[in-house]
């Protein structure tokens, strides 16, 4: 099972893939409102000199960043999507759902975002409660301002390189804060379909996340699909021709649209997928807005001021 933000999941030293159309779409990414290393405003910046022409801001349990995401944008041909990542599980599988297109002030939300952060600033203060029983002379404070927002492993990490207790953030998950790690505290969290149903009450639609890491997910697609899942991530990360076939026949089955992203966060590890470089084809940020307009009676949560 995996968690948010496990680096191992990222495969350091496999070769990026490269789609066969332009870059236009990254429906997947991070800033520092959650686990990103980059303000908004920095992430913003570095796309605009890319190829890409829609974004999505899609934080882990935040939206704070997203305004300033559109403000960066203003007076530029780029769209930035209001999104979120939530994480849930259900059994032994954990499930990561992007939202897009959502009303990212909606109060019904921001209350459901505020019960996430709370559990996991919880979370955390544990996490350093046990890598101080191991030994490790990292402090919540530390933590707290490394993350200047929604904490999260990452962090954690971030506060055990410094201190020169590991030699990356990818070690850190492999040792002592992955799922099997020693210093590993675990929150509550939605099931899919909870998530999904806080997703749709803000006038979105979701898509499963990096399905290569969900475990059973062939178990966990039916009742996503019949509570009105909209997609699945087919280019994501560095999945290759094996991996893509595998996830576009499932999203045919399902009738599914084939998402995707980078999943950017700016941690620097090897061979780390950047904006700009790979994304699903162009007509993918229409074809969610279309689901949107359809599941939502024509009033999504978010309405771009151009065409996508």
């Amino acid at each position: 099972m995996t968690g948010e933000s496990d680096v191992s999941r990222y495969e350091p030293a496999a070769r990026p893939w490269r789609p066969d159309w332009p870059v236009e779409v990254d429906l997947h990414l991070h800033t520092t409102a959650s686990d990103g290393s980059l303000s908004p405003t920095e992430l913003i910046n570095q796309i605009l000199q890319t190829t890409l022409k829609t974004v999505a801001i899609t934080d882990h349990d935040s939206t704070e960043g997203v305004d300033e995401a559109m403000a960066a944008a203003e007076g530029s041909e780029l769209t930035v999507i209001p999104g979120i990542e939530f994480g849930s599980e259900i059994g032994e599988s954990e499930v990561h759902l992007i939202g897009l297109f959502i009303d990212h002030n909606s109060a019904a939300l921001q209350a459901a975002l505020r019960r996430f952060r709370d559990q996991r600033i919880e979370a955390a203060q544990n996490m350093v409660k046990k890598l101080n029983d191991l030994g490790m002379d990292i402090t919540w404070e530390r933590v707290n301002e490394l993350a200047g927002g929604a904490v999260g492993r990452p962090h954690v990490a971030r506060a055990l390189l410094e201190k020169g207790y590991i030699s990356s953030i990818r070690e850190a998950f492999d040792r002592f804060i992955g799922n099997d790690g020693p210093a590993r505290v675990p929150r509550p969290k939605f099931t899919p379909v909870e998530a999904l149903e806080i997703v749709h009450a803000a006038r979105g639609v979701g898509i499963v996340a990096h399905p290569r890491t969900v475990d059973d997910l062939e178990s966990v697609l039916p009742p996503l699909a019949e509570a009105g899942l909209a997609g699945i991530e087919v280019f994501a990360e560095k999945y290759g021709a094996e991996h893509q076939q595998r996830y576009m026949d499932i999203a045919e089955k399902y009738s599914l649209i084939p998402g995707g992203g980078t999943d950017y966060h700016a941690f620097g590890s090897e061979n780390e997928v950047k904006p700009g470089m790979s994304g699903p084809p162009p007509e993918t940020a229409r074809l969610f807005f279309e689901a949107a307009l359809q599941k939502h009676d024509g009033n999504p949560g978010f309405v771009p001021e151009r065409d996508l």
